[in-house]
């Protein structure tokens, strides 16, 4: 008997557990519409951050104890207290709408009553800003999914839905009842600590944690970093927020008479006094801006509450049903919010169904006022923890802010087996070979340039050439990339050996060596895996202008002393033999413009990009985020006779300046700076030639209308600025058939001012015009201007380009080139 009795004592507290544990599910509705309520804050006592409802009013409570009791708060809305046990046997919740107060409000003669509230509001944002304190720190955990939608969710056996009906959802993603097929293609979660500190003005953010899984995604490590930058904290205190690489303009920003107007609804009464409710109207639906709700407090003016929906209008090219809710503590608000939600849809080519439906949310937490950090701290903007792509599962169920429900767990099992199929792995390779022109080949080992596997010219007729490079599999340190190449024509190798050791990526710091045996025009270095693979490989088609064979060994060394300013000093010893035929320039034998020379030579580049968010790769450390910040360059040379059989003695100095403004309603802008002087005679491919384009592809870096090789200069200065139409001020906005394009307008142009001094002139070379038309500026400058259309992602861009100088040049005045790059 007492066995029996404590067998069934066991299995009643077996049960107590288990019912303890079940989860508790419910909707939160409108008491008089019978409306779902989105967003409402459902607080569970026991917890450290508060739950939402989503868009059907549909909330979930997990490890909570049967003594705790949930609050249910919406603004405008009598906040309702339940008991778990209450709650576990009927979880539908009615919210009343509270009374207005609008009888309160002080009217000015002929002034909107809202204008007061948003005047005070963007008078006051600045102090509820964290980076305006003294020094402040919070956390963020942010979640982002994302999921290939397909309308119509009821024949499973069409369009994708056939091939991937296993893994695929039902769900509603909009305000209409419209069910849509779902397929998960990517999750992640991160956690990021962000630093401030005012005094110097300095922040950094610190990626404690990633976990990622995706469809397509083989390196985490960058993954993780991309997200840590799209998953940035943005606030409506700041006058803008950049979204999609755009400036939105914020509801209360300090211009915000020139873009929107109010309309105040109603004023309810909280426990922390008053606040308003104002309902926010673009004055031009093509701006950057936001239609919807936002609950300002009275007293502090500060934001409470915030509803936005960006205005179909915008037309964000393939972004669509832009919404932002962010809702602030009721009981004890502070600067930051408790959660913040951004949805969005990536619709795919026009006239298809699928759209990719991308959901972010970010919990705040530990805010931390007037703690501030050593100056050292902030010596580096971004860092990533050494551990933070390494926790188990074990470690996120305990600092998720909500535990993941079964059918999150099951998303993240599908993305997996959906990542495993051999059309997700082709298709992969085949966007990164157009993407970065490489296709790996095992684990270790990268083919490429794809591109330049083939190409055909004048001087080595169909040349062929296998090259690639090492991945992190291969030596996470060591990197190895080069190429073999024969030419059909001058029945000739060429080769390519570089050998790198990266020390360190957080701070950039290398050294390596490299040997190159190979032909190409005067003046272009063929060592340059900067340069776009397809504009590298159709710029040796054709003819190539003033070849040189370059036989060149250098060793380079390469440190970021702190973070964004990069120093590279690299000695090289090149031995430079023409291609062509060099005409006798009388006693003095051949004319030593063209002649064969050596080349010992010490470059001293420096480089500084402040507040530019870098992402660091196996083999490079690139820019993953615009800046409004300059990027400054700074190049200087010697030439040093004697050593190693030097021929030339000189010196050579290059400055450049990129930088994106801003030009508010009109959209914004870069412009690209450059100036340059050779101070001694040199050779022909030691000058200064501007970078010609006569092959299909739009170059910012260039002069598109500008054959190959038509000018060299030995002093110059060049501009290009770049502009990209935003807002109610881009046609492309206004005008209907180009509305329907979903593209928008970019326009710019470039001006060249240089010249060539006569020790450094020609005094030619047999078949001189089948080499080209070598020679210098004349006073005029060399200009051209542009204007296009791109899409979102800059991933294609059009351009009409024309000439409107030296008309004469063998080239074409009007061209039409494509840009296929992201963000060019």
């Amino acid at each position: 008997m007492k066995k029996i009795l404590l067998f069934v004592l066991l299995v009643q507290g077996i049960q107590a557990v288990m019912a303890q544990n079940a989860p508790i599910t419910g909707k939160v509705i409108d008491v008089d519409t019978k409306q779902p309520l989105d967003y409402v804050t459902v607080h569970l006592s026991g917890a450290k951050v508060p739950v939402f409802t989503d868009e059907a009013g549909r909330y979930e409570l997990r490890n909570y104890s049967l003594t705790d009791s949930v609050i249910f708060t919406l603004l405008g809305y009598t906040p309702v207290s339940r008991s778990i046990k209450a709650l576990q046997k009927n979880g539908l919740i009615s919210l009343d709408r509270q009374s207005y107060a609008i009888q309160e409000i002080v009217i000015r003669p002929q002034e909107n009553p809202a204008y007061r509230i948003v005047r005070a509001a963007a008078r006051n944002k600045h102090l509820h800003l964290p980076e305006n304190q003294p020094a402040a720190q919070f956390r963020t955990y942010t979640l982002m999914k994302g999921s290939i939608l397909e309308r119509e969710a009821k024949d499973k056996k069409r369009g994708f839905s056939k091939r991937y009906a296993p893994y695929l959802d039902s769900v509603s993603v909009s305000d209409t009842p419209q069910r849509m097929a779902s397929l998960p293609v990517f999750q992640s979660e991160t956690i990021k600590e962000t630093f401030y500190t005012n005094a110097p003005r300095k922040s950094k953010e610190v990626l404690l944690a990633s976990n990622v899984v995706g469809v397509g995604i083989e390196k985490e490590n960058q993954i993780s970093q991309l997200l840590n930058a799209q998953a940035e904290h943005f606030s409506l205190n700041q006058n803008h927020m950049r979204m999609f690489d755009k400036e939105f303009v914020s509801p209360i920003a300090n211009g915000w008479a020139n873009y929107y107007d109010y309309d105040l609804m109603d004023s309810v009464e909280t426990e922390n006094g008053k606040v308003f409710r104002l309902k926010i109207i673009p004055k031009r639906p093509q701006d950057l801006t936001f239609e919807g709700y936002m609950w300002i407090a009275d007293g502090s003016f500060s934001l409470r509450r915030i509803e936005l929906k960006m205005n179909k209008d915008v037309r964000l090219n393939f972004v669509s049903d832009l919404q932002i809710v962010q809702a602030w503590d009721a009981k004890n608000p502070t600067m930051l919010p408790l959660s913040s939600k951004r949805k969005f849809q990536i619709s795919g080519l026009p006239g298809t169904d699928v759209r990719i439906y991308v959901e972010t949310i970010t919990n705040y937490s530990d805010l931390q006022l007037n703690n501030p950090k050593p100056t050292d701290f902030y010596s580096s903007t971004h860092q990533i923890a050494d551990s933070a792509m390494k926790y188990k599962e074990s470690f996120w169920q305990e600092v998720r802010p909500q535990a993941f429900s079964v059918a999150e767990i099951k998303r993240a099992e599908q993305i997996r087996q959906i990542n495993r199929l051999p059309e997700i792995q082709s298709t992969v390779k085949l966007i990164r070979v157009i993407v970065e022109g490489h296709m790996p080949i095992g684990e270790k080992f990268e083919w490429g340039p794809v591109f330049g596997a083939y190409v055909f010219n004048n001087v080595e007729g169909s040349r062929f050439q296998f090259g690639g490079r090492t991945t992190e599999e291969f030596h996470p340190n060591w990197i190895l990339n080069g190429y073999a190449a024969y030419g059909t024509r001058d029945k000739s190798i060429k080769s390519l050996l570089n050998v790198r050791y990266v020390a360190e990526r957080e701070r950039w710091t290398e050294w390596g060596m490299s040997y190159l045996n190979d032909v190409g025009p005067a003046a272009m270095d063929l060592n340059n895996t900067q340069v776009n693979s397809l504009f590298f490989s159709a710029f040796r088609w054709g003819k190539l202008n003033f070849p040189y064979e370059q036989e060149r060994a250098q060793v380079w060394a390469e440190r970021e002393w702190f973070q964004n300013f990069r120093q590279r000093l690299t000695l090289s010893h090149t031995n430079y033999r023409p291609v062509f035929e060099v005409a006798p320039a009388g006693d003095e034998g051949v004319d030593p413009k063209f002649a064969g020379f050596r080349s010992t030579d010490i470059t001293l580049n420096l480089t500084y990009s402040p507040d530019l968010k870098m992402l660091i790769r196996h083999h490079q450390k690139f820019p993953i985020s615009n800046s409004n910040s300059p990027v400054i360059g700074l190049e200087v040379s010697a030439g040093v006779n004697g050593v190693l059989n030097s021929d030339l003695n000189y010196q050579q100095v290059t400055l450049s300046v990129d930088q994106r403004v801003r030009a508010g309603v009109l959209g914004y802008g870069r412009y690209y700076f450059r100036a340059g002087k050779t101070f001694n005679r040199v050779p022909l491919p030691m000058l200064q030639v501007p970078t010609g384009n006569e092959t299909p592809f739009f170059i910012l870096h260039g002069y598109n209308l500008m054959p190959f090789f038509a000018f060299a200069t030995d002093q110059y200065v060049s501009l290009r600025y770049d502009h990209h139409f935003e807002g109610a001020f881009s046609l492309t906005n206004r005008l209907p058939l180009l509305k329907k394009t979903r593209m928008r307008l970019v326009a710019g142009g470039a001006v060249l001012y240089g010249s060539l001094s006569d020790k450094n002139k020609s005094a030619g070379v047999v078949n001189e015009l089948e080499q080209g038309e070598f020679r210098g500026l004349g006073k005029d400058p060399y200009a051209e201007v542009n204007i296009g259309l791109k899409n979102i992602f800059q991933l294609i861009r059009v351009d009409v380009i024309h000439r409107l100088t030296y008309r004469n040049l063998d080239a074409p005045l009007w061209g039409v080139k494509l840009a296929i790059a992201v963000n060019p």
